[in-house]
């Protein structure tokens, strides 16, 4: 019976969208996070990122180390983000209105906006081209409609219809790369050596995988918003943390092994080396329908991102009318990106999102801080939606015309530190070289913005008037397993 009901829930169209979720329409487990958080990285965009650890540098069991600790590092932040959902029942980017300020939160949602589109366009490419391996007659534009369409639907239907489809993703795509596990393991041929350790490569590594995860923050807790608000905060993170964990390292891990067998071939074509025949097709065919839960996360965030943009300049009601328009204008920009970037436009643009996600590390330490060390998770949820109200004007966080300035003093001083440990393209500053090439903003961005945050808000006054739910448990409070 509880599963038939799971059932018409998950195939009904969602009507929230912004909005608060009323207490009497909280539902699910928190086990529920595990499968989308697993399932969210059993794509081939995790295998590609995983290469790199060998491609920066580093030998194979450095690699592996790099790739564990940049993973366990960067999910605590976006496991500490999802725990964030059950308790105030407001998406991410909502939710921030509570440290920069009821207007001043446009700017982590313009940099969401784009990081959606960008992700989608990113994923869909690979996934698109894996469709053209298994059949040289769907073009690689025709791939991106094949995979695009079904993350469409995903998404228009809502929430519980993408917990559904990423529980059975986990299932179904793990198969498809337990079959390209035990092929790699079976062709050996790899050296494990310890020996051959080099700072800058392996320092990069961490990086560039634990920024990996932290991408994740801007909407993490859109998909534990609604879970019931006395669950507490220890069970959400640790579903969160464990199943983005389990995906991510053992697909990076077979990735940096596939790199070591095949030096002179990309991911996509490596694989297609070390497997093939019928048990190579069911690995493509999971290459290429894997992005459809993660990219319908990406259209379904994006949306959300729209709405409140919108909210800031009128009162935007739930509905199914307006969720689905915003989920096709994010769906339309992103396959246009993904069919005209599907050429070297691409590269380019994938190092304009790193460049991207650079600004979401102050943001990141902000709100965290914010949630856990400043208001300990109370705040006026109504206020989220006042255009006149704590958000807008409020002399404790130097709160004017709707933009938080302590917030706004600790965002551009945590960026400012990160430019000269930043390597990228575009630019690379002056303490790299002296890092053995490591990028480091990160580490450096992080704890400033946080610190300099908690100095200038940690006397600010509590304010916590509104819905019941505004006042959650304290944040200690034991959590029943």
């Amino acid at each position: 019976m509880a599963g038939t009901d799971k059932t018409e829930r998950a195939t009904r169209i969602e009507e929230h969208h912004i909005d608060f979720i009323p207490l009497d329409e909280r539902h699910g487990t928190p086990s529920s996070l595990f499968y989308v958080w697993c399932a969210a990285n059993l794509v081939i965009g995790t295998v590609i990122t995983g290469a790199l650890a060998v491609l920066v540098g580093n030998n194979l069991f450095w690699a592996v180390v790099s790739i564990v600790l940049g993973n366990l590092i960067g999910a605590v932040f976006m496991a500490y983000h999802s725990a964030q959902g059950p308790t105030l029942g407001v998406p991410q980017l909502i939710q921030s209105r509570g440290q920069f300020g009821f207007h001043g939160a446009l700017l982590p949602v313009a940099l969401g906006i784009v990081l959606y589109v960008g992700f989608f366009a990113a994923g869909a490419i690979p996934a698109a081209q894996g469709l053209h391996d298994l059949s040289s007659s769907i073009s690689i534009n025709e791939g991106i409609v094949i995979v695009g369409i079904p993350s469409l639907l995903l998404a228009t239907v809502g929430y519980d219809l993408i917990h559904l489809w990423q529980r059975a993703g986990t299932y179904l795509f793990f198969a498809g790369f337990a079959i390209l596990t035990v092929a790699v393991f079976s062709h050996g041929g790899v050296s494990w050596t310890t020996s051959g350790f080099q700072g800058g490569p392996f320092l990069l590594s961490v990086s560039i995988i634990a920024v990996f995860q932290i991408s994740y923050a801007p909407y993490v807790s859109d998909y534990s918003r609604y879970l019931p608000a006395d669950i507490g905060l220890s069970r959400p993170f640790w579903a969160t943390f464990i199943g983005t964990n389990t995906s991510s390292i053992w697909l990076m891990l077979i990735a940096c092994m596939l790199t070591a067998q095949y030096t002179q071939l990309g991911t996509v074509d490596a694989m297609n080396a070390v497997i093939g025949g019928v048990a190579g097709k069911l690995v493509l065919l999971t290459v290429a329908f894997g992005i459809v839960g993660v990219n319908a996360m990406n259209l379904y965030g994006g949306m959300l991102s729209i709405l409140t943009a919108l909210s800031s300049a009128t009162h935007v009601k739930a509905g199914v009318a307006i969720r689905a328009a915003s989920v096709l204008i994010i769906f339309l920009a992103s396959m246009l990106l993904a069919i005209v970037g599907a050429g070297n436009f691409m590269t380019n643009y994938e190092n304009f999102l790193l460049l991207l996600l650079y600004l979401f590390i102050p943001w990141t330490a902000i709100n965290l801080t914010d949630f856990y060390f400043v208001r300990k998770g109370r705040y006026d949820i109504e206020g989220f939606f006042d255009p006149h109200g704590v958000y807008y004007e409020d002399r404790h966080s130097w709160t004017r015309w709707g933009i938080a300035w302590k917030a706004m003093i600790a965002y551009a001083i945590g960026m400012a530190v990160q430019v000269p440990f930043m390597n990228t393209t575009y630019w690379v500053g002056w303490a790299v070289s002296h890092l053995g090439g490591a990028d480091l903003a990160w580490v450096v961005g992080l704890p400033v913005s946080a610190l300099v945050y908690y100095v200038l808000a940690r006397d600010q006054v509590v304010h916590a008037h509104g819905i019941e739910v505004a006042t959650p448990p304290p944040l200690d409070t034991p959590v029943s397993r």
